[in-house]
């Protein structure tokens, strides 16, 4: 008997002597399997409803809206993640120097002094032949900076990201790159344990400086480059994490400031660089 039939035996007794022939019946199964072969269309999806072309040009809108939205939140967002990566950069050589103040008495290294063979500047020393070579060749041996052994301590300090390294407007003063912070000039050879209130003494910054008098920069095609000097006068904080820069205080604290009124260096305006305080003003730096 084949096992897709099922047999049926209609009156037979229970003694078993009257038979009668079976009858074989197919199985549901293969009922609705023939009906389907026989009447696909019993069985089959409705027909899909294709998109109208206002239909099509409505979802191509909603897609590049929301496209255009979250480049924007990524604009927003990302000057804020540098920043924070910034300051934590300022956090690390604030940390140096503390270790490097520790270990001289407190005294404040040098932002640059003259030696025999060339000029130590507090990020490196730099031969007399590296100083009279052309902007962008010069060289500096960061090894001998009085900070280098502590920076090495504290993990590193990175470069900051929002530094328009090898942007067309970025003019190179080294080989290379350095930090891209500023140095209180105010505080060279100073004993910081007279000064009285430390929350409120920068050491480093975000810095700057617009260049139109060094090639390749000159006065129709002004650059910007790295600098390495806070002081009274110049124009040097740079203003990069969406309009605010980062300000490292002696008490090793991180503070964002926006630029001061008035200061903007308007040979670059789109660069953002100028003061946190007017012009020939002590306040931060001693």
């Amino acid at each position: 008997m084949t096992p897709l039939l099922s047999t049926c035996y209609a009156g037979a007794s229970q003694s078993g002597a009257s038979h009668r022939r079976p009858v074989a019946r197919p199985i549901p199964s293969i009922i609705n399997q023939r009906s389907a072969i026989i009447n696909p269309g019993a069985f089959a999806l409705p027909p899909r409803r294709a998109f109208t072309f206002i239909e099509l040009i409505l979802s191509i809108a909603i897609v590049c809206i929301l496209a255009v939205l979250s480049i924007a939140g990524i604009n927003q967002v990302k000057p804020v993640i540098q920043g924070s990566y910034c300051a934590n950069s300022l956090r690390q050589l604030g940390l140096a120097t503390t270790m490097y103040l520790n270990d001289h008495e407190h005294k404040c290294f040098a932002y640059a002094q003259l030696e025999s063979a060339g000029k130590l500047w507090y990020f490196g020393f730099e031969t007399y032949g590296s100083i009279a070579s052309s902007e962008g060749d010069r060289v500096v041996d960061v090894t001998k900076s009085p900070l280098y052994p502590y920076v090495q301590q504290v993990g590193g300090v990175q470069i900051c990201p929002s530094f328009p390294y090898g942007q067309a407007i970025w003019k190179p003063k080294y080989q290379g790159a350095s930090w891209g912070y500023g140095f209180n000039t105010f505080l060279s050879n100073v004993n910081t344990l007279a000064i009285q209130h430390p929350s409120q003494v920068l050491i480093f910054g975000d810095c700057a400086q617009v260049n139109n008098f060094q090639a390749p920069a000159d006065y129709s095609h002004p650059m910007l480059e790295e600098f390495y000097m806070i002081e009274n006068t110049y124009q040097t904080i740079h203003f990069r994490h969406g309009g605010w820069a980062n300000i490292l205080f002696l008490d090793g604290h991180v503070q964002k400031f926006t630029m001061y009124p008035g200061t903007l260096d308007t040979r670059l305006p789109n660069c953002d660089v100028g003061r946190i305080t007017q012009f020939g003003s002590m306040q931060y730096l001693q």
